[in-house]
């Protein structure tokens, strides 16, 4: 009983979240910077910006609102599917054109104050 309390308390600011939208490497073309060809893109609670690989299931997240609650949305470590700069050794591709999708997509929501 407290294993299944403690998944819904997990789960219930997710289900205030706005619907994912996916985002692929063919849209993004050479600033894509993860490894699967697809990702869902998604706003949570607090404008958190994140990506889920359709794949596995795993949620990462994106911009500094998400980090800050990794813990309560369960987010895994972005370094797993976050891809290597060829261009510049030892670097990772930047984020920025997807977080500027993602806080789009955030402003979006509506005026809903769970969701900021």
């Amino acid at each position: 009983m407290r294993n299944l309390f403690f998944g819904l308390l997990l789960a219930a600011p997710l289900a205030l979240a706005a619907p994912p939208k996916l985002i692929s490497a063919e849209d993004f073309g050479d600033a894509w910077p993860f490894v699967p060809e697809e990702m869902h893109l998604q706003c949570l609670p607090g404008n958190a910006v994140v990506v889920t690989d359709p794949e596995t299931g795993r949620m990462y997240g994106l911009n500094g609102a998400a980090s800050g609650k990794a813990r309560q949305f369960g987010l895994d470590a972005l370094d797993l599917v976050w891809a290597e700069n060829d261009e510049i050794p030892g670097t990772k591709i930047g984020l920025g054109k997807v977080i500027e999708a993602g806080n789009k997509l955030c402003s979006q929501t509506p005026d809903n104050p769970a969701l900021r």
